[in-house]
């Protein structure tokens, strides 16, 4: 009897005990990171095309302006402004600078609701409207002509228009970013109706 047992189980546990090492090995490789550093770079690419395919936007925009720069936040104080609230002297909007030309991306779907050219504020602007968050923008200091005419649809990711130039008196090219709740139509959106242009960045379901 001693000798089926020794013939028939031992060789079987043994199997067992080599499979078992086989598995500790390849569970302490993985804890190890050896599996996981295989797979991590396509996990991350994967994630990072989705979010930018998520968005829309063209790569390395900024606001929607590739390789643009924040030069003026939201209600920043600036000494001798002259186009803020009852005379506040607060920047109401967002400038976000780039060289002349270069184009300004929707940051979600929506239509052209006005256009125009003012001397003293926006120089060339575009008003666009997004219905699914009921907010109003007006981009200005806008390139003439590059602009989208009103009643034209867009999706995300369409060009708007592009910077304009410093031509108008402008210290530095760039796009002026009001915005404001409801439908604006063809008026462009005073200082003292305004809100941070971030809220609509964020109620379309922009990354922050």
């Amino acid at each position: 009897m001693q000798w089926v047992i020794d013939h028939h189980i031992v060789p079987f546990v043994n199997k067992l005990l080599r499979a078992a090492a086989i598995a500790s090995t390849l569970a302490i490789g993985t804890f190890a990171g050896v599996s996981a550093a295989a797979a991590a770079p396509n996990l991350t690419t994967t994630a990072t095309v989705a979010s930018a395919q998520a968005t829309g936007l063209p790569d390395n925009t900024w606001w929607g302006v590739p390789n643009g720069a924040t030069e003026a936040g939201y209600n920043l104080y600036v000494p001798g402004y002259q186009f803020g609230c009852n005379g506040d002297q607060r920047h109401k909007g967002l400038d976000i600078s780039a060289p002349t030309g270069t184009n300004i991306h929707a940051w979600g779907s929506g239509q052209v609701v006005g256009t125009g050219y003012d001397d003293g504020g926006y120089h060339r602007w575009i008003q666009v409207y997004f219905p699914s968050i009921d907010m109003t923008m007006t981009l200005g200091h806008l390139l003439d002509g590059s602009q989208l005419p009103v009643g034209r649809t867009f999706e995300e990711g369409d060009v708007w228009a592009q910077v304009g130039t410093t031509a108008d008196g402008l210290t530095f090219s760039h796009v002026h970013y009001r915005a404001s709740h409801g439908n604006w139509g063809a008026s462009p959106i005073g200082p003292c109706d305004d809100v941070d242009p971030f809220v609509v960045w964020s109620s379309l379901g922009l990354p922050a």
